[in-house]
């Protein structure tokens, strides 16, 4: 099982995780009907000043959600945490998290070596229980922002293997599905390195039936901004993906991928916009 490593002496970067003083997840999930969610802070905030904040390293310790994972429960939710656990009380913290209408049934994290001073990300996979029995991994991740993609490509290689470690837990699973903000153009090494795991591309795959038409699926900037700055462009750089990986003989089918961009809180809520995608998992090949 990959753990996260012990709490160290507290670190300063810019502020995430103070300004996340609700349980956003569970909200979410409220609104969206979803019944299940799961999510794995990566700090968690123990003092803010204007544009700085102290904060520990989180643990398995710290994930919270409502998700079906007794081997977790045990492990690491104690009788005198169980009311919190329930209560998803996920005050000033950042993280990743994953919902879902259908059952979580097994949970697993990783925690990326820290990049230089640059604050501490991490990656959540939850195994999911479908309506035809079938069980998928589902990999959420939200990589660094080096400009030139050096902090990216180190996760990007650490993400791969947690990824690999997920193949055969149980072996009836169908695949994974990896997706989240890479914060990486195409270009950059750490997109390469995933897709020469054996990853596919859902957008990559899915452009040949575009009909010729220039959508490169672009997802920041969402509000025409960039750096907090007024520009002239939206959705002209590529940074959100959804991957792929078969196991088991099974093939699973994008029917389709977008942008979604249809409303003013798509821009709203992100700077990022969000990727929407329709599957079908099929019978063995």
């Amino acid at each position: 099982r990959v753990t996260s490593p012990p709490p160290i002496i507290p670190i300063r970067t810019r502020i995430w995780s103070s300004p996340h003083n609700d349980d956003q997840t569970a909200a979410i999930a409220s609104q969206v009907g979803f019944k299940y969610h799961a999510f794995a802070p990566a700090i968690r905030s123990r003092a803010s000043s204007r544009c700085k904040e102290t904060h520990d390293f989180a643990s398995n310790l710290d994930v919270s959600g409502k998700f079906d994972d007794e081997v977790w429960r045990k492990k690491y939710v104690t009788d005198y945490e169980e009311e919190q656990y329930n209560t998803n009380d996920t005050m000033g913290r950042f993280g990743i998290a994953i919902l879902s209408k259908y059952p979580i049934v097994q949970i697993r994290t990783h925690q990326y070596q820290r990049y230089k001073r640059k604050t501490i990300r991490n990656a959540i996979a939850c195994l999911v229980s479908l309506p035809n029995n079938e069980l998928l991994w589902v990999v959420n991740t939200h990589l660094g922002c080096h400009f030139i993609g050096k902090e990216q490509h180190e996760q990007a290689k650490q993400l791969v293997g947690f990824v690999d470690s997920l193949g055969g837990k149980p072996k009836t699973t169908c695949g994974v599905m990896l997706c989240g903000d890479f914060n990486s153009p195409p270009i950059l090494p750490s997109i390469r390195i995933i897709r020469q795991s054996g990853m596919r591309d859902v957008w990559h795959q899915s452009f040949a039936n575009r009909k010729g038409l220039l959508q490169i699926g672009g997802t920041f900037p969402s509000n025409a901004r960039v750096l907090g700055m007024p520009s002239c462009f939206r959705k002209l750089i590529r940074l959100d993906y959804i991957f792929l990986l078969e196991k088991s003989g099974k093939e699973i089918v994008c029917k389709c991928v977008h942008v979604q961009d249809g409303s003013y809180n798509c821009s709203l809520a992100s700077d990022h916009l969000p990727v929407h995608a329709v599957f079908f998992v099929g019978s063995s090949r």
